[in-house]
């Protein structure tokens, strides 16, 4: 009897999880509308440029990323659906913009960071993120 309780318990805590992302987010945000307080690690990601050099291989381009811990919800006007408004789940977000140095050694060390900024929409296919936040906002690292 108590085995069948705790399997049925399990299996709700488990389907919660799944059917209900939402209420592991901290947050939400809005699309290009005021500032968001956003936390995570930054993460170095590199991928194909498009652009090729004079041997014609692809130029790969690293960039910096933003790993949300805890992942937040951001509500955007779905382009492909008529302009309503949509929700998702967000868990990684590109860095645009000109940004110090330095922030590549604290990708690397895995610090954790906080920014406040408002959340901008992909402008053209070579964003690798949805959802981008501006480089020129003050990032703050926290030391381990």
């Amino acid at each position: 009897m108590m085995n069948s309780v705790k399997s049925r318990f399990t299996y709700l805590a488990l389907a919660s999880m799944l059917y209900a992302p939402n209420s592991f987010a901290e947050q939400e945000c809005w699309n290009e509308s005021k500032a968001c307080s956003l936390a995570g690690s930054l993460e170095l990601h590199t991928y194909p440029s498009g652009r090729s050099n004079r041997k014609g291989e692809d130029v790969l381009e690293t960039n910096l990323y933003l790993k949300l811990e805890p992942p937040v919800i951001v509500h955007f006007k779905d382009w492909d659906n008529h302009d309503e408004e949509t929700a998702k789940l967000v868990t990684l977000m590109e860095i645009a913009g000109d940004f110090d140095m330095h922030l590549f050694k604290v990708a690397k060390k895995k610090n954790h960071v906080t920014v406040k900024t408002p959340i901008f929409g992909q402008q053209t296919g070579h964003h690798h993120t949805q959802f981008l936040i501006d480089a020129n906002n003050n990032i703050i690292v926290h030391s381990k």
